[in-house]
């Protein structure tokens, strides 16, 4: 077991036990204060639901939302600004509502996107900025996806979502992969984060050849590599 996977062993069993947290859309108003998000024309969310009413509050906004399609499978998708209808906004921001509302982008869509905020969830995040999440890695490798394919903006930062309960008072272990949070908002506040800056990155030989496969635009640039 790595020192990853015993530190999210270590938080699970500690959390268990304790209600879980719903007062989410408490956290989504102090997000919208921040001039960070205020500026961003576009935002990235995950589809977790602590991420529910900010991801509804960015279409109401005015901001293009970008989400991934289920595991990144299919890519990634776009609900533009004010395109849902205010009844259907709860829905639409669901896995299922995607494929209803959603754009499905390709690599040239997403080249001209020009994402400047990242939103997230997690199991813990120390006063670092360090993270950790369900273990996937499927945030972190959406980050690598979108800076790969221009989807990015130059001075992009990432905010997660978080109970003051699962903020650690000690560093977290991470791999060369993992992004920082530039901070981390909970319903009762925000705590702000100090890193250097980040070039999300895909570490191809990390990665197994079959997970590739399974996901269509890292599929798609493994063979532009491979053929170039």
């Amino acid at each position: 077991m790595t020192g990853k996977e015993s530190a999210r062993s270590a938080w699970r069993e500690a959390l268990a036990g304790i209600t879980a947290v719903s007062q989410w859309g408490r956290a989504a108003e102090k997000l919208r204060g921040l001039q960070v998000y205020r500026d961003a024309s576009a935002v990235f969310a995950t589809p977790g639901e602590p991420l529910h009413q900010a991801r509804i509050n960015c279409l109401v906004d005015g901001k293009d939302l970008v989400m991934p399609a289920p595991s990144i499978r299919a890519g990634f998708f776009l609900l533009p600004a004010r395109s849902v209808p205010f009844k259907d906004l709860s829905a639409a921001v669901t896995y299922k509502g995607l494929e209803k509302n959603g754009q499905l982008l390709q690599s040239r869509a997403i080249s001209e996107l020009s994402v400047g905020l990242l939103l997230t969830d997690s199991l813990a995040v120390d006063p670092e900025g360090g993270r950790i999440g369900d273990g996937n890695g499927f945030f972190d490798l959406c980050c690598a996806l979108l800076n790969e394919l221009g989807g990015l903006q130059q001075d992009w930062t990432a905010f997660t979502f978080v109970p003051e309960v699962q903020i650690s008072r000690h560093s977290l272990p991470q791999d060369a992969w993992d992004i920082k949070m530039g901070g981390a908002i909970t319903p009762d506040g925000i705590h702000f984060f100090q890193h250097p800056l980040q070039k999300p990155q895909i570490f191809w030989d990390l990665l197994p050849r079959d997970r590739i496969k399974r996901i269509d635009p890292l599929w798609k640039l493994y063979s532009a590599r491979r053929k170039g």
